[in-house]
């Protein structure tokens, strides 16, 4: 039956959602992210020419990285925080040669970790059914700044920050993925 067939039923909604990028509320406050899109997964293919025939095979699974949006907020230095986390993965200003000499360090220490994408599900705290987005091995591939400043303007500042990722884990709270339990590949888990 279909969703607006029933009355205890809805679908997802774009506006519920929570963000953690890593770090917890002292890095990026979750009410400062304006804009997420969601994960998206390509799936590669190998072409094999036989004959008169062509046929395709899957390939390598590519992750595409996201963008999240950002309000620029005063009091909890946005803007900084994500400078400093640049900074302390080792870049330095070239102003001399011996910071010339230094450059980013891995990942691991370069990156966010675990970045959560949560899609709030039904009830009233949205806790019921909500799905998880755990992004994994995530750093910040680019940072952008709001690029117009104007006086006629009212809009609030704001920051964009494209993230990459290894992969990512889908799962669902109070309820299985897909009829037959997980994805081939994606675990579930019980975010």
């Amino acid at each position: 039956m279909a969703f607006w067939g029933s009355i205890t039923s809805e679908p997802r909604r774009n506006f519920k959602f929570l963000v953690d990028l890593g770090g917890g509320e002292e890095f990026i406050p979750a009410y400062t992210v304006r804009a997420v899109n969601l994960p998206e997964v390509s799936i590669g293919e190998a072409e094999v020419n036989y004959l008169n025939h062509t046929f395709y095979y899957p390939g390598r699974v590519t992750y595409n990285e996201i963008t999240v949006q950002l309000i620029d907020a005063i009091q909890e230095e946005i803007s900084g925080q994500i400078l400093q986390r640049i900074s302390q993965a080792g870049y330095q200003i070239p102003t001399a040669q011996s910071a010339a000499d230094t450059s980013l360090t891995p990942k691991a220490d370069f990156g966010l970790g675990n970045v959560k994408l949560i899609q709030l599900g039904a009830g009233r705290d949205g806790d019921e059914k909500r799905a998880t987005f755990s992004l994994r091995n995530t750093w910040i591939k680019q940072v952008q700044f709001d690029q117009g400043l104007e006086y006629s303007s009212e809009n609030v500042s704001g920051i964009s920050l494209v993230l990459r990722y290894d992969f990512f884990q889908f799962g669902t709270r109070g309820g299985t993925v897909g009829a037959g339990g997980s994805p081939a590949g994606f675990r579930s888990t019980d975010s």
